[in-house]
């Protein structure tokens, strides 16, 4: 091969390779971290950092930002871990809201920003992104409400000479009222003032976070600021922080039961998003320092921003039978919601409409509220328990409702056992006899049961003549017995297959319990001639009897006759 040709191919193999390298990087365009990696000088994540299983991403003494929508996913077996460092948004939200109350003293208030500002000047406020304040009323300092609508409202203002005027901010129908901005005219200049930067009192952080980070491995804050980006833990990630700073971070969310998060030393909640800083799911593990501060130790807050919600969301109750009417008392803060549903073709009924709902809050002063629902039973009926059996309503009432996903409401229901069931006497039998059949049943469950049972000639498949179906009742905790007799049909040696039939109403037909059961043998057989001939006798004497009685009858009809004629007539009969 010559010089040249070896040139040519080693360029067009080099082409190959970064041909190759264009085609993988546009199909994966993620940074990948699966090695132990230190970041020490300022960087910016532009797009997504993936970090895989036994990669570790160590940001020591850095500041690091992060652009607008760009993503952090910690992988399970992966970390993230922050030292002396800060992780922040170019875009964090700058907003405010309220939190919807209307009573004075929890009503949402921003301060006019008038210092420096003599004479007569204007202020506009914003919404945070276009939202209407349709409905909305605005009480400036001690006058009466003035009346909100579209996106945006201008308040003029005379010489203030240095007095603080609040603006207090009331929703319609209790929704929040937001601020992204103000915008102050003096006529001669404008200065615009982002809501975070007002002093306010009974409000939130408002807007959308700049980035987000997703934990499915570990995530360590050491005394470092995280700003203006969400954070969600799943699976059974885990996020440990030792005086770290969470700057209209919050709510961090753990989406999972397995999820947990651990908040200590001089650790910090500023501006989170909503009225909670940390938010859970029923049995999520939270730990929460002595420490540490929560949003709602601020003055902006007001003591209204809780350390954490714990929330359960598309909760069943899971029942045996189908068309269960059920109701459940006591849901909400106030423990004043209930609501009434029944469960579908297979068993699952719907707690409030699959809706989340807020099962625990941690208040800002560390004490507790945690629901206390109940359910009760309006109709549980099935074959076993009509309501012409006098049993009452299986499921039984005042069911505590648990934070679980899903609920099994199996109390107060009967569970039908066969004990055994056996043929009475010697196992032989005439065809034209029936025999003694005597099933014994026990009731392990906690309710009663009227039930009934059916056979079948085990050899052949056929039903059995037991005079129809036999029924009986069986107590809770309670065995009874049942005595039928089965009458033969065909000569031969057969047993019985018993069933307890169940309700119809059942998604399980085992639910209740029930199932089969086999008697012994019998040997059915023909009827013996000798007892033919014991009849025999008694159909002669019958027959002569009628016999007798004919002839007697005859010769008493003919001597009355002769008795009646002259001999003409009878000549002529």
């Amino acid at each position: 091969m010559s010089i040249r040709s070896a040139t040519t191919m080693t360029f067009l193999l080099m082409a190959s390779i970064c041909i190759s390298c264009i085609q993988v990087s546009a199909e994966d365009p993620d940074l990948v971290i699966d090695t132990d990696v230190t970041w020490g000088s300022e960087e910016v994540i532009d797009g997504v950092i993936r970090i895989a299983d036994g990669g570790t991403l160590n940001l020591l003494e850095t500041d690091v930002s992060v652009s607008s929508g760009s993503t952090i996913v910690v992988e399970r077996g992966g970390s993230l871990n922050l030292d002396g460092s800060s992780l922040a948004s170019t875009t964090p939200p700058t907003g405010i809201t309220s939190f919807g109350y209307w009573d004075e003293e929890r009503r949402g208030s921003f301060r006019v920003p008038s210092d420096g500002i003599d004479g007569d000047f204007s202020l506009t406020m914003h919404s945070v992104g276009g939202a209407s304040y349709y409905g909305g009323q605005a009480y400036v300092g001690d006058s009466d409400p003035v009346s909100l609508n579209g996106t945006e409202h201008t308040f003029h203002f005379s010489d203030l000479g240095g007095d603080d005027v609040w603006i207090g901010l009331v929703g319609y129908g209790y929704s929040s009222v937001s601020v992204s901005s103000v915008t102050l005219d003096t006529g001669n200049s404008q200065i615009s003032i982002e809501g975070v930067d007002l002093d306010s009192v009974n409000m939130m952080a408002a807007g959308n976070h700049g980035f987000q980070i997703f934990i499915a491995g570990n995530m360590e804050v050491d005394n470092s600021v995280i700003s203006g980006g969400g954070i969600t833990i799943e699976g059974d990630g885990t996020l440990d922080s030792d005086s770290g700073t969470f700057d209209r971070v919050g709510p961090i969310v753990l989406s999972s039961d397995d999820s947990s998060i651990d908040i200590y030393g001089e650790s910090v909640f500023v501006d989170s998003l909503d009225d909670h800083d940390i938010r859970g799911t029923s049995f999520c593990e939270i730990s929460w320092g002595d420490s540490v501060l929560g949003s709602g130790d601020s003055e902006r807050s007001g003591g209204l921003t809780d350390r954490w919600e714990r929330r359960v969301v598309d909760q069943r109750l899971i029942f045996d039978s189908v068309d269960v009417i059920f109701e459940v008392d006591g849901m909400g803060v106030e423990g004043g919601t209930s609501f009434q549903s029944s469960s579908d073709s297979e068993g699952i009924g719907i707690v409030d409409g699959g809706g989340e709902r807020v099962v625990q809050i941690r208040w800002s002063d560390g004490t507790w509220w945690n629901e206390s629902a109940t359910i009760n039973i309006v109709s549980y009926r099935t074959g076993w328990n009509p309501e012409a059996s006098g049993i009452d309503n299986y499921g039984g009432s005042a069911i505590p409702l648990n934070w679980g996903q899903e609920q099994v409401i199996d109390q107060f229901t009967p569970e039908i056992e066969w004990e055994s069931i056996t043929i009475v006497g010697e196992g032989e039998a005439s065809t034209s006899q029936s025999v003694a059949v005597l099933a014994e049943f026990a009731n392990r469950g906690t309710a009663s049961a009227s039930f009934y049972i059916t056979c079948d000639i085990a050899e052949t498949g056929v039903q059995a003549d037991i005079g129809g179906f036999q029924g009986v009742v069986v107590g809770a905790g309670e065995s009874m017995d049942l005595q039928f007799g089965w009458r033969g049909g065909e000569a031969g040696t057969f047993s019985l297959d018993c069933e307890i039939l169940t309700p119809t109403q059942l998604v399980d037909d085992s639910a209740f319990g029930g199932g089969t059961m086999t008697t012994g043998s019998v040997i059915w057989s023909e009827p013996a001639d000798e007892e033919g001939l014991d009849i025999l006798p008694i159909l002669v004497a019958l027959t002569i009897g009628i016999g007798i009685v004919m002839i007697w009858a005859y010769r008493r009809a003919k001597e009355s006759g002769l008795e009646s004629f002259e001999d003409d007539d009878l000549d002529e009969y």
